[in-house]
């Protein structure tokens, strides 16, 4: 079969390829020293060793595929199906030994998220979507929180720099584990209402997006216009920050949400 023709995805062999990258994860876990990346991010050793083992087994099993990775992997990148990879989403988190960061496996079919692996090793919690079928969460099909009025217990989930950079005048609660594509994943299984991130690669989501997509979820940018993958391509991020929730809450949030910096979006 060519790689190169199909959104051929199996899923059991890649949750196991992202079980295997959370171990070495987890060897590292709480025993890492963090550095800063030229952009001033925060990289650790575990972060380039899950990559080059997730790079190293994807060329060995589909040599005609391409890949994107954060720490700097650039493979075929003209190939019709590319793999994504984020070893690590939420490093701070990691390098601080917090439990809510994951490991993600994205493909991708002519620049469409087609099917992923969200992987938490240190809840073992795993989030798959496959080609075609439902998001899945440790085998079983999640779905987006279901259509209510927002209340005092609804949760969004924010970024990091929401009290810097953030107006929100959301009813409900506001948290903020440090991990996008777990964020995305938590209200693809109903336990948030919608989920707010700045600065997206496109390593941050094109895991998650095909899972938050099966279990009933969009994502956009704030001011309502859509996510282009194209643009993300070379490693650029998103201009403004992207919502992700159910179809029926994205307008209700977005009015509850103001960014303030890094750009203005236009009014809800």
């Amino acid at each position: 079969m060519n790689s190169q023709q199909t959104t051929e995805f199996d899923a059991g062999w890649t949750i196991q390829l992202a079980k295997e990258a959370g171990e070495i994860a987890l060897k590292h876990f709480r025993r890492t020293i963090a550095m800063r990346k030229a952009d001033n991010t925060i990289v650790t050793e575990a972060d380039h060793e899950i990559e080059r083992y997730l790079t190293g087994a994807l060329r060995a099993r589909y040599p005609t595929d391409g890949i994107l990775g954060e720490e700097g992997t650039s493979h075929q990148r003209q190939a019709p199906r590319q793999w994504v990879l984020d070893p690590i989403d939420g490093t701070s988190v990691f390098s601080f030994g917090l439990p809510i960061w994951s490991i993600c496996i994205g493909l991708m079919f002519r620049n469409e998220p087609v099917a992923g692996i969200v992987y938490l090793p240190a809840t073992n919690d795993c989030f798959v979507a496959d080609v075609a079928g439902p998001a899945l969460l440790n085998g079983e099909p999640i779905y987006t929180a279901a259509e209510a009025p927002l209340n005092s217990e609804s949760i969004l989930f924010g970024a990091a720099d929401a009290h810097r950079l953030w107006q929100i005048k959301f009813p409900g609660k506001v948290r903020a584990f440090g991990s996008c594509a777990a964020h995305l994943c938590y209200v693809a299984r109903g336990s948030a209402v919608a989920a707010l991130n700045t600065n997206t690669a496109l390593w941050d989501i094109a895991a998650a997006l095909p899972i938050l997509k099966r279990a009933g979820g969009e994502c956009i940018l704030l001011d309502g216009s859509p996510v282009l993958i194209e643009t993300l391509l070379d490693g650029s991020k998103l201009p403004l920050p992207i919502l992700a929730a159910p179809p029926y809450y994205l307008d209700v949030v977005r009015t509850h949400a103001r960014f303030l910096g890094g750009g203005k979006p236009r009014p809800a």
